[in-house]
């Protein structure tokens, strides 16, 4: 795979197509948030043929791919995918149900890292699945921060808290590496120091520095997958409507806490409770000694509710007898639903 990060990283667009022989392609992009883009990806498409699609969902649907697949020819040379997660997410569910054609991805939004990653999020029938595979990893990744800092303030904080999410799973998951901690680690420093001001501002410096922790965070969790807050935060978006990233930070100072208290009669990596205890400090001395309180602040400085009173979110033993339990398998200390329960409650 090839990494383009970095401000007007876009300029490598035209000499990648010309690379591969591309003289037509189909480009996904979301409905609204590609058309204040749109005059500077053309302009990198001279001399190209390509057709626009973005007939889908914000949480892509199985049927909405069979349908893409039908009417779409088969005459491409190249896939490339324009947006947010979502809609980086089809371009790689595309791929993997047409098993053919190389893909570009270029984020529009700072913190899902879906462009560094082989997996992708589809439903079907209603019920949230995981493509993991591979073949699905993006060739080529352009991550151009000029692309994110106009977004949406609430849209910055709701992305940006889910790259600051992976990286901290990422850092103590089960399949954790040192390669993959190492592009925690990265991540982490870069938005402990710049999501505050990335959301409250416009700053292109900081939007540069937001995109590169969120490229290390796909990075990241491409090695070592996530663990509880992202297994949590599936129903809390189907059920209650709330963006992805601002459902996973719902439950991650809780589950902060609890990972603390990992012990040798709850611990499930096999490297030991001594050695996860290693890590939760190394994050401790990172982020926080007192997670509750630090996320707690951090979401009043970037405006994210996090009160799930207020939020109307109160069916509990729905959210949590709907768990992926293998991210559960993933996160270091053993949960039970009991203790979901009580991380819910604690919110």
């Amino acid at each position: 795979m090839a990494n383009f990060v970095g401000k007007n990283s876009i300029s490598n667009l035209s000499s990648i197509l010309e690379k591969e022989n591309a003289k037509n392609i189909i480009i996904f992009c979301g409905k609204k948030s590609y058309e204040t883009i749109k005059p500077i990806i053309e302009n990198e498409l001279s001399g190209v043929d390509f057709q626009y699609y973005s007939d889908f969902s914000t949480n892509p649907k199985k049927e909405e791919i069979d349908i893409a697949i039908e009417k779409l020819n088969d005459n491409f040379d190249i896939i490339l995918a324009i947006g947010g997660g979502s809609v980086i997410d089809f371009a790689k569910a595309y791929r993997y149900y047409t098993k053919q054609l190389k893909l570009i991805a270029i984020p529009t939004t700072c913190g899902t890292g879906s462009e560094a990653t082989q997996f992708a999020v589809i439903y079907i029938d209603g019920v949230k699945h995981s493509l993991d595979e591979p073949s699905i990893l993006p060739d080529y990744a352009i991550v151009d921060s000029k692309f994110v800092e106009n977004n949406p303030k609430y849209l910055k904080a709701c992305t940006s808290m889910d790259a600051y999410c992976q990286a901290i799973e990422s850092y103590w998951a089960v399949k954790s590496t040192k390669e993959s901690r190492e592009y925690a680690k990265q991540a982490i420093q870069l938005c402990k120091e710049n999501i505050v001001e990335y959301v409250n501002s416009n700053n292109p410096d900081v939007a540069e520095k937001m995109s590169l922790a969120s490229n290390l965070a796909g990075k990241a969790i491409n090695i070592s997958r996530t663990t509880a807050s992202h297994a949590l935060s599936y129903k809390i978006t189907s059920e209650y409507k709330i963006p992805h990233g601002h459902a996973v930070a719902l439950t991650i100072a809780q589950l902060f806490e609890f990972n603390m208290t990992v012990c040798d009669n709850n611990c499930v990596d096999l490297r030991g409770a001594n050695f996860v205890k290693e890590r939760i400090r190394e994050l401790n001395n990172l982020i926080a000694f007192e997670p509750c309180k630090y996320f707690y602040r951090l979401f009043e400085q970037i405006e994210l509710a996090y009160d799930f009173n207020k939020m109307n979110v109160s069916d509990f033993n729905l959210l949590v007898s709907s768990v992926n339990i293998g991210r559960l398998a993933n996160n270091p200390a053993k949960l039970t639903e009991a203790d979901l329960l009580n991380i819910f409650i604690r919110n």
